[in-house]
């Protein structure tokens, strides 16, 4: 019975670093305020170009963090925004880079990996000191847009 005491004591005691995650070991985890702020940077960077927009934020493992839709915006570019963010998430580049990877290789390989979207508009989010948190992708205006207003949102985190 003393040993089943000792093991309790030890969870009791380490329990709270098992589940502290990340965060307490020194690694950066993207949170709910941080995906907050980005949107605002986003969100304020399409309304300077006059563009409604939809934002997806997700953790590294594809997890929603964060979504937001500006008024005026499809309803396709819902989907649109999620796997572009989704994908960025998979892959610590941007949708755009790993578009053109897939073209250069013989049958777009990556084209055809379901759930992936190979549009612009798509980014990872790495902390301040390179550690891949998660991805962000928008949709509602041009696809170039998107991307600059993926990187606004970035811009802003880092601020």
């Amino acid at each position: 019975m003393k040993t089943a005491s000792h093991f309790s004591a030890f969870i009791a005691l380490i329990a709270p670093l098992m589940f502290a995650g990340p965060a307490l070991a020194g690694s950066s985890s993207l949170t709910s305020q941080m995906a907050q702020k980005m949107v605002a940077g986003a969100e304020r960077a399409a309304q300077e170009k006059g563009y409604s927009i939809v934002v997806s934020i997700v953790d590294k493992h594809g997890n929603l963090k964060h979504f937001h839709r500006m008024d005026n915006t499809s309803v396709g570019s819902i989907e649109v925004s999620r796997l572009k963010a989704s994908t960025s998430a998979k892959f610590p580049v941007s949708t755009k880079v790993l578009a053109e990877r897939s073209a250069g290789l013989p049958s777009n390989p990556y084209a055809a990996v379901p759930g992936f979207l190979l549009l612009e508009g798509g980014l990872p989010i790495m902390s301040k000191g390179g550690v891949h948190m998660g991805g962000i992708g928008i949709s509602g205006a041009t696809p170039e847009l998107d991307a600059a207003f993926a990187q606004a949102a970035i811009d802003q985190l880092h601020q």
